[in-house]
């Protein structure tokens, strides 16, 4: 259909293929709604009283969308929200909040598989990480309420191994893996 410059145009708005150009051009539509369903995911999972592991790669975007999406929506929610940006500054939970998220967490479940995977990164932690790594779980394990955790693995496969295996940290508490991708923009 050919139309001309200031042509009028009757539009039916029952016509559903009306919308589909409209929904085509707003950018990172597709992105907004999956980051609206993981968000909504996580929520039901904190309302549960469970804790969620969110996995993606490194400047995926993970914290941005913990400082700008999670921590605004669980707010708007009612829920008081604590935010941790690495666990060296995990300190004492006040009695009053709903929800902890701790930003770069660490978990040895899969460290096998790691170094199964980059044989030529040997050792694939070293001893002062694993170190840290104890730490940091010490204070983990103190954490209890519910939590969302936010874990870095670059690989595909190490997402998916742990996506297929993770169900509990190592420091004892019990969590349902979420994906989060980066974004292709």
């Amino acid at each position: 259909m050919k139309m001309n410059k200031g042509q009028k145009v009757k539009i039916k708005w029952t016509d559903a293929s009306v919308f589909s150009p409209i929904i085509l051009f707003q950018k990172g539509w597709w992105r907004r709604l999956k980051m609206k369903k993981l968000t909504e995911e996580i929520y039901n999972q904190l309302l549960s009283r469970k804790s969620a592991l969110v996995i993606g790669c490194t400047d995926s975007g993970k914290t941005h969308y913990v400082l700008t999406e999670l921590t605004p929506f669980l707010k708007g929610k009612k829920l008081n929200v604590i935010c941790f940006p690495n666990c060296n500054d995990l300190l004492n939970i006040p009695n009053n909040t709903d929800v902890a998220i701790i930003d770069e967490v660490e978990t040895l479940m899969d460290r096998e598989f790691l170094e199964q995977q980059y044989p030529n990164d040997r050792p694939y932690y070293s001893a002062e990480y694993l170190e840290k790594v104890k730490n940091w779980h010490n204070k983990l394990k103190n954490i209890k309420i519910p939590s969302v955790f936010i874990l870095t693995r670059n690989g595909k496969k190490d997402i998916k191994y742990l996506i297929e295996n993770l169900k509990t940290m190592d420091w004892g508490t019990a969590v349902k893996c979420f994906v989060f991708e980066k974004d292709k923009n």
